[in-house]
């Protein structure tokens, strides 16, 4: 691969992952959920999420971890309930959309 490809390959990818935006995002203090409408290859389309914690050094420094502490459960559980609450009544609106594919409930 020459260095050329390797760069367009890049952007293309970089420029790909800047354009993609969470349908919501949920949050409870440092826990935060984003909703994502995804497709499959088949087309089916869905809504599945991921969940993150904030984080702050004393120094400044911040960041996401998606590892959790035991005092994170409340906000944690806070924002599942909300999360999946919030796809089922956007899947009940949009009945296309499901919140997962058949064939991984299979």
């Amino acid at each position: 691969m020459t260095e050329e490809s390797t760069t367009k390959k890049k952007t293309t990818k970089d420029q790909d992952t800047a354009s993609v935006e969470p349908a919501k995002v949920i949050r409870q203090g440092a826990i935060a959920a984003s909703i994502w409408k995804r497709q499959s290859p088949s087309g089916f389309a869905y809504y599945d999420f991921t969940i993150s914690r904030s984080w702050k050094t004393q120094t400044g420094k911040t960041g996401y971890s998606r590892s959790f502490f035991g005092a994170n459960q409340e906000a944690l559980l806070h924002v599942v309930t909300e999360t999946t609450k919030w796809i089922a009544e956007n899947t009940q609106e949009q009945p296309e959309l499901a919140s997962e594919p058949a064939a991984m409930a299979a």
